[in-house]
């Protein structure tokens, strides 16, 4: 209606109550707001007084007006509209559908009032996450690893959008048959090379040895076969070829599909029923694009996305994608994670620690109507074009919130380091010693409500272990720590910089370039030191600080001990593995951490860190310059985040970390080789006695160079022998 014709129409309505125009039924109290009121003194209008007597008024009865009015989904598409502004209120949660979401961490601002602060990893990542590739070293790289979930880069809905269709018209699906695949039970690891080819050629054997049978016994196929007439080498053959076949078939059904979804391209020929190399790396990036945990094995996570259709699995990124970004702008983190756990409400009852993101998760599939593949895709198109720089904000029914959210939530951190060992972990013969860890280590946020400490969500992470240090020129083996105790996080830097210390060995911070040669065979590698979802602390970090209390409560902050909480595109060695001292985190975990904590609790935006770190890397005979210009984009908490990490469960002999360096095993030698040519041995508690020093292979005599620090060889008791300078462990950034 234009604005012409909606002004007439108050003046219009008017007229027919004061002249008596035949203007036909007119609802007076609809009549819009824009009439003019009653003069003071002016009559009753009917109703109002005992007699009924003069005019009417005139009443405006609409809602008032929407600051931003958007669609509510339902049941699959857009329905009544409601206000953006006081969504919340009304028990709907704000989500945007459009190319430009990213987490809050790489926004530039947090609402309208406030002032824009450039983040300059904004654009990389929507770039990525619309699946595209910058020409720099982060579209290299992204080129390779393709599918960047897994990494924490969600992929938006366009991007999802387009893979649906491609996935949609691809003919070889129809005559996929994925029942063997849906029938096995078993794990199949990649194990070498050859032993995919192996097990392909020993499969062949036996199916020739069980049709010769079938022919034999004159039966149509291997499943007849009557096992009480063969002999006792047919029926070894037969037993083999039965307990052999589910794994081939299913291995082979697992190929045509990857082969149909184009996982092969790139990777070589592969060897029908083997697994493989290529199909190892086929599954590798079949997980990565499904956020599978995996190793590129069959099994699990892997044998249960590929038994759904294609289809199906690009169904479940949508419901992952849209589930994550409900989960951001409701300001929740509730996974199920804690187990069944109770609260004491205001009401006096224990009530549950809710699932919100189980609850999130549903709520989206029945907003946009996500129950079947086909119906995923039909969404996708009902929203028309998606511009690249533009919101597409529609609302969806929130979950009920429990009655600890509110705008300033007490939260806390406790890092439960499990297992821990701080012996030596290899033994004479320089081979690995055995740590198990059945307990491993997990970060717990936690809420503080009416006196309860609330647990809301647990995430697995790592703690420090005995990793290589450059000293001197010469590598050894150094503990990494991850201290017990409390700290604070008093600062979240969103595409964080690492600044690599001295002591970190130059290759560690250099690329391969393939087929490169001389001084061209390595670059300097950035997604490495960072900004980048593969640097050394992934999409986010928060600083362990130490602090102390004064008198007057106020907190001094002590030191920076290099320690943090951070992302990792290291995605397999989250509890399996140890850092440099870190708490590494999944990297989309990380992401949902570190923005709940921002969105509940008050801080400010101090934006981009400038730098002027510059670095001269040695190798092989070349110098490469690392240069940063730029960290990360700072977010400062108005109130510390406090972490208590705690001791966990110290096993072995040793209780306390070992802090001076040791040699690596020197395989020439078959020792551990001292920079003065002298040999040790190491016990589990890091004692060192001198040994004879073997002679290398073939019989070469070994040159003794001087002790490098002017000493002598050790001998029993054994102090252990430290550079001219030694590197500190505060001066060691851990990772």
């Amino acid at each position: 209606m234009s604005e012409r014709v909606r002004s007439r129409r108050p003046l219009l309505a008017l007229g027919c109550l004061l002249g008596l125009v035949a203007c036909g039924d007119v609802e007076v109290v609809n009549a819009p707001a824009e009439a003019p009121p009653r003069s003071e003194g002016q009559g009753a209008a009917p109703g109002e007084g005992e007699s009924g007597g003069g005019e009417p008024e005139v009443v405006d009865a609409r809602p008032p007006p929407m600051h931003q009015p958007i669609p509510l989904w339902e049941n699959g598409r857009p329905g009544e509209m409601v206000d953006a502004a006081t969504a919340r209120e009304h028990g709907y949660v704000v989500v945007d559908l459009g190319e430009e979401w990213t987490p809050y961490l790489f926004t530039t601002r947090g609402n309208a009032a406030e002032p824009e602060t450039p983040n300059a990893y904004r654009a990389t990542y929507l770039a990525l996450a619309r699946g595209e590739f910058p020409n720099d070293h982060h579209g290299e790289r992204a080129r390779s690893d393709k599918y960047l979930e897994l990494y924490g880069i969600m992929p938006t809905l366009g991007l999802l959008r387009q893979r649906m269709r491609h996935t949609s018209s691809l003919e070889c699906m129809a005559s996929l048959d994925l029942e063997p695949l849906r029938t096995f039970e078993g794990f199949i690891a990649y194990e070498n090379r050859d032993s995919g080819r192996n097990f392909a050629r020993t499969v062949r054997v036996l199916e020739n040895q069980v049709g010769e049978i079938v022919r034999n016994q004159r039966v149509e196929s291997p499943d007849a076969i009557d096992a009480a007439r063969l002999s006792d080498r047919d029926a070894r053959r037969y037993a083999e070829w039965q307990r052999t076949m589910p794994r081939f078939r299913a291995i082979r059904a697992a190929q045509q599909r990857l082969e149909c979804e184009g996982y092969f391209e790139g990777k070589g020929e592969y060897v029908s029923g083997g697994l493989d190399w290529p199909t190892h790396e086929a599954l590798a990036e079949f997980e990565r694009r499904h956020r599978i945990y995996g190793w590129g094995f069959l099994g699990r996570e892997t044998l249960d996305m590929l038994r759904r259709s294609p289809l199906e699995g690009d169904q479940e990124a949508v419901v992952r994608v849209l589930t994550e970004r409900a989960m951001h702008a409701a300001g929740v983190i509730e996974d199920g994670s804690i187990g069944e756990r109770q609260f004491r409400g205001e009401d006096g009852a224990q009530h549950e620690v809710p699932n919100l993101e189980g609850q999130i998760r549903s709520n989206v599939i029945e907003a946009f109507g996500l129950q079947s593949a086909e119906s995923t895709l039909a969404f996708l198109e009902q929203l028309g074009e998606l511009a690249p720089e533009a919101e597409h904000l529609v609302a969806i029914r929130a979950p009920q919130l429990p009655e600890y959210y509110d705008g300033n939530m007490d939260l806390s951190v406790e890092i439960d380091r499990g297992d821990v060992w701080y012996e030596f972990p290899y033994d004479d013969a320089g081979q690995e010693r055995a740590q198990p860890a059945e307990r491993r280590p997990r970060l717990t946020i936690f809420t503080t409500y009416r006196g309860q400490r609330i647990p809301l969500s647990r995430i697995g992470t790592t703690i420090g272990g005995w990793r290589s240090e450059q000293i001197e020129g010469r590598t050894w083996w150094k503990y990494k720590n991850s201290p017990p105790g409390p700290v604070i996080w008093h600062q979240i830097v969103a595409a964080p910089v690492w600044l690599p210390p001295e002591s970190t060995p130059h290759r560690e911070l250099l690329s391969r370039v393939p087929r490169g040669r001389g001084a061209e065979a390595y670059r300097v590698n950035y997604h490495e030191v960072g900004p980048s979802y593969a640097s050394a602390y992934g999409l986010v970090a928060a600083y362990h600080i130490r602090y102390r209390e004064d008198e007057g409560g106020a907190l001094r902050f002590g030191p920076d001990e290099g320690i943090r909480t951070h992302g990792s595109v290291d995605y397999m060695s989250i509890m399996r593995r140890h850092s440099h001292g870190c708490h590494r985190l999944h990297n989309h975990m990380a992401v949902r951490l570190m923005s709940f904590v921002l969105a509940h609790r008050p801080h400010v935006r101090v934006g981009q860190q400038a730098l002027g770190f510059r670095r001269e890397l040695e190798h092989e005979g070349h110098t490469y310059q690392m240069a940063l210009d730029r960290g990360g984009y700072v977010f400062q908490l108005a109130q510390p985040i406090h972490v208590e990490v705690l001791e966990g469960r110290v096993r072995g002999e040793r209780e306390t970390p070992i802090e001076f360096p040791l040699p690596r095993w020197d395989s020439t030698y078959g020792a551990y080789m001292l920079p003065d040519g002298g040999a040790v041995a190491i016990s589990r508690s890091g004692g060192m006695r001198a040994v004879p020093v073997p002679v290398p292979d073939g019989g070469v005599p070994m040159i003794v160079t001087p002790a490098f620090d002017g000493g002598v060889r050790p001998t029993m008791p054994v102090v252990p022998v430290l550079p001219s300078a030694p590197v500190t462990p505060t001066a060691i950034a851990p990772r």
